[in-house]
């Protein structure tokens, strides 16, 4: 009996590492667009260092026990990917939540998992020459105006129905702010994390010539959707990804969040 009890933990743990070796690599698919200080670089290649979003999302494959394998992709063919299995995982706005084939986490009434998703906010840049003050509400100042944000954005129809004409036509940053000091739109708009998640860049590249508003136009959630046909082979896993983004993610982007804003 003894030497029993004595085998137990040594078979839980072969156990638990066979298990951990037993889950598939978690493909998550991301945008191909140098988008600092979430995803860095361009085309199809994951740099080192990768960005803070990608850091995040392998601690979400570990924290399940998957490694994690990526693919870059346009904007507007990651959620086509999603949806065929293509990739696994992807950052999903609330507009992919009545697609077929993908799955957001759910609480127990049924209802999309605020907890366990990634808080943003639609924030606001304008040319420091305008002397618009940064107190000013985006929400009133942009009404009739034009105001550029990044191709495939899904919070165009949003700010549309608002009364702010929208360009979509540029599909990175540089581009966007390109448009921005030519005076081809009033203002840009992009979604973030953080308020200022942005703010090391716009002061590397483009000085005092450019100014954040203050005042997001409005606040949102991100997910990581997954696959329907993966989330039903993987169902413990996902959940617990889910639920570990929830609890302790956050917590961690938020750390390499700050990290990546002392990278130039």
């Amino acid at each position: 009996m003894k030497l029993l009890y004595s085998f137990i933990p040594w078979a839980i743990a072969i156990f638990s590492v066979n298990a951990m070796a037993s889950c598939e690599p978690v493909q998550f698919g991301y945008l191909d667009q140098h988008r600092p200080p979430y995803w860095l670089g361009r085309g199809s290649v994951v740099p080192d260092p990768p960005g803070a979003s990608v850091e995040l999302l392998k601690m979400f494959a570990a924290s399940a026990g998957c490694p994690a394998m990526f693919k870059r992709l346009p904007v507007l063919r990651i959620k086509p990917a999603l949806v065929s299995g293509d990739i696994d995982i992807a950052p999903m706005d609330e507009n992919g939540v009545h697609t077929a084939g993908i799955v957001f986490p759910r609480d127990k009434n049924e209802r999309l998992d605020s907890k366990r998703s990634v808080p943003q906010v639609l924030v606001t840049f304008v040319r420091a020459a305008d002397h618009i003050p940064r107190s000013a509400d985006p929400m009133n100042l942009f009404k009739g105006r034009l105001v550029g944000i990044t191709l495939g954005s899904a919070y165009a129809a949003r700010l549309e129905q608002a009364g702010i004409k929208v360009d979509s036509g540029a599909i990175d940053l540089a581009r966007n702010f390109d448009k921005l000091m030519l005076r081809r739109v009033d203002g840009f708009a992009i979604t973030l994390v953080s308020v200022d998640d942005l703010d090391a860049y716009v002061s590397q590249h483009y000085g005092r010539q450019v100014v954040r508003l203050s005042k997001p136009i409005y606040s949102d959630r991100i997910w990581l959707a997954a696959n329907q046909r993966y989330y039903n082979l993987h169902r413990p896993e996902v959940e617990a990804m889910w639920t570990w983004l929830g609890t302790k993610g956050n917590k961690e982007f938020e750390v390499l969040l700050e990290k990546y804003s002392r990278i130039p």
